[in-house]
């Protein structure tokens, strides 16, 4: 976690101001979705990679697993040990559920922009820079509009993307505790509280940053 994570937070109270984020599980992977208009420094300067995204996705995890298709047994048992990451970067439109498969579930929370503004500085810390800060592209990724970067961590059996996602939302300020996470299910069973909209991909009839704004959420 980056330094100054905090410890615990809150989330938003009635009448205040809120953004909406979604926390993405694709099988046993998490990650997070942040509204593109609301990207800060570092973040901001992705934008110019997906000038028309509505929201782009991030994920982080093993490099060699990662970026491969069809990863092997091999690649899967070495992941298990400190080992090279990336960051995944995927844009996605004003509906995101629509540009999903169908077995993914996005559960959205509804955050202070402060809170928004927090994951910025985090997913920030864990993307390389190469010359006059640009982050250092490694590839294409397997879906439209996406690309994997060169990241700062180590993967391991007990920092899995999965640890990585549930320490974003406690580094945001949100009552989510990152210790012990190293499965889907856990983060999922960890954010289930928080105030958002359902987790159910079908449930989500318009965008979500109206269900927030109006006290939907």
């Amino acid at each position: 976690m980056p330094p100054g994570a905090a410890s615990a937070g809150h989330s938003p109270g009635p009448g205040r101001a809120r953004a909406s984020i979604g926390v993405l599980r694709e099988g046993w992977h998490t990650g997070l979705v942040l509204p593109a208009g609301e990207l800060d420094p570092p973040l901001a300067g992705l934008r110019k990679a997906f000038p028309r995204a509505r929201y782009l996705a991030f994920g982080w995890g093993d490099r060699a697993y990662y970026t491969k298709g069809h990863p092997g047994f091999g690649t899967a048992l070495s992941a298990l040990f400190p080992s090279a990451s990336v960051l995944f970067v995927r844009a996605l439109p004003a509906r995101p559920a629509d540009a999903l498969p169908k077995d993914a579930s996005l559960h959205w929370l509804c955050v202070l922009p402060a809170q928004v503004r927090r994951l910025d500085r985090y997913i920030g810390h864990y993307l390389r820079r190469g010359p006059h800060g640009r982050p250092r592209l490694v590839g294409r990724g397997g879906w439209p509009r996406s690309r994997f970067y060169a990241s700062a961590g180590r993967y391991d059996a007990l920092h899995t993307c999965n640890t990585w996602t549930a320490a974003a939302l406690e580094y945001a300020g949100l009552p989510v505790h990152a210790g012990g996470v190293a499965f889907a299910g856990q983060v999922l069973s960890r954010t289930r509280s928080l105030a958002g909209a359902p987790t159910s991909r079908s449930a989500v009839p318009g965008r979500p940053a109206d269900r927030c704004a109006s006290g939907h959420g």
